[in-house]
């Protein structure tokens, strides 16, 4: 068998494996689903719409029904609702209304899973339940936890959902069903949505607040301030101005060294992220802020933040600790309320500023020998030998001791000495 025909018997043979191929991939495609084909169980649904966001967990004791009034609601709720305001949505009832809410933890929980479950008619879990289906499932209203979205009248509803259990429930290993069933308020078909992460259904509002209260961006800082207990009051500010890397000190008492300028960079490191332990009261309601240690607080921190064109001014105040908790009340000029700080963090601003943030002062100059002078009550010099006292030497005339001294003459001194006579030698006689 030459070439040529040895080729051609090798494509006959591809063409013939070629057709089962083909044929199987015939069939896959017709049971093959395009997910984005099929129809979302809220179609257009868009968080821009949204106002309000409730939501509902039965309670656990559920109270008798009233039959003088057969239009109260046959379940009663535990409910967190939520409202858009201009900085985002935050808490819309309760001792805490006004609280910020978590931007990314509503978006991930409730927006994110209105937008994306889909409706499959053709393999619902359980078209058109009975109430004994829905209650098995988790779905009739004494059990599911409900999710509702309504525009800024709370009478239209952009989107109601209720959750029942996780399919896996009960199941382990790697037969076990993945998702949640879940419906639509006015419908009875079970649909089972698959999740990958967990899906926080809760109306424990403070899973919900957001407690990151600064995120800055340390090389952005341009002024540091602080003031604690070890600073007795005085607020001692470093200042790095833009394009520098160095930080210098603003006003610093007398007595200190220069910046170490790690040791303040450390500061403005632990401010990068700025997070409450917990939300207390609005300061409004907080009465007398002394009791709490804020006023004046115990720790003041002020940071100016260069963010584009303008200046950012954060103030922290520092207070009390509370009463058998490792936490401190914490208030800043951002927030409407009255929150806690961990105490590990407090301790990291309660810092010795001037022995830490600054090194010793170099000291003084001390003076050479020969400028020393003889302090009062002193021994004068002595002579190189040690062994008198050197005496002052004044010119004639000039004072010693503030008294006069009188100019000798010496041939006058000479005359008033007494003569003494010579004594007899050898042959003198008288």
């Amino acid at each position: 068998m030459n070439l040529a025909q040895r080729n051609v018997l090798l494509a006959a043979l591809a063409a013939a494996l070629a057709i089962p191929t083909f044929l199987q991939l015939r069939r896959d495609a017709e049971t093959f689903v395009d997910i984005g084909s099929v129809p979302l169980l809220f179609d257009g649904f868009t968080a821009d719409n949204v106002m309000f966001v409730t939501l509902g967990q039965p309670k656990k004791e559920q109270p008798q029904p009233d039959p003088g009034n057969p239009q109260a609601p046959k379940v009663a709720y535990d409910q967190l609702v939520f409202q858009r305001t201009d900085k985002g949505f935050a808490l819309a009832q309760g001792d805490l209304a006004g609280a910020p809410v978590g931007k990314d933890q509503l978006e991930q929980q409730v927006f994110q899973h209105l937008r994306s479950i889909r409706a499959d008619r053709d393999v619902l879990v359980q078209p058109d339940a009975t109430p004994e289906q829905l209650a098995e499932f988790g779905l009739d209203e004494k059990q599911a936890f409900v999710v509702r979205a309504t525009d800024a009248t709370q009478r239209n509803v952009v989107a109601e959902l209720l959750v029942g259990r996780d399919a896996g429930q009960g199941q382990i290993g790697t037969e076990a069903v993945r998702g949640v069933f879940v419906r639509k308020s006015d419908s009875n078909d079970v649909i089972l949505y698959e999740v990958d992460k967990a899906w926080l259904r809760s109306v424990q509002q403070d899973l919900w607040l957001d407690k990151v209260l600064a995120r800055i961006e340390p090389d952005k800082v341009r002024r540091l301030s602080i003031r604690n207990a070890a600073t007795l009051g005085a607020a001692f500010t470093f200042e790095r101005p833009a394009g520098k890397a160095s930080w210098v000190a603003v006003d610093a008492p007398a007595g200190l060294g220069a910046v170490r300028q790690t040791e303040v960079e450390n500061l403005v490191q632990r401010l990068r992220y700025v997070a409450a332990q917990d939300y207390r009261l609005p300061t409004a309601r907080a009465g007398n802020l002394a009791v709490l240690g804020l006023a004046p607080p115990r720790i003041e921190i002020d940071l100016v933040v260069q963010e584009g064109d303008r200046e950012r001014k954060l103030k922290i105040a520092v207070g009390n600790q509370l009463e058998g908790k490792n936490e401190h009340y914490l208030m800043t000029n951002e927030s409407g309320f009255v929150m806690t700080w961990p105490q590990g963090t407090v301790t990291q601003f309660e810092l010795d500023v001037p022995a830490q943030c600054f090194d010793p002062a170099a000291p003084t100059t001390a003076p050479q020998d020969g400028d020393k002078k003889p302090a009062d009550g002193a021994p004068a010099a002595t002579s190189p030998g040690g062994e008198k006292p050197l005496e002052a030497k004044p010119a004639d005339g000039k004072p010693v001791d503030g008294k006069p001294v009188e100019k000798k003459d010496p041939a006058k001194s000479d005359a008033t000495k007494p003569v003494t006579p010579p004594a007899s030698g050898p042959g003198g006689g008288g």
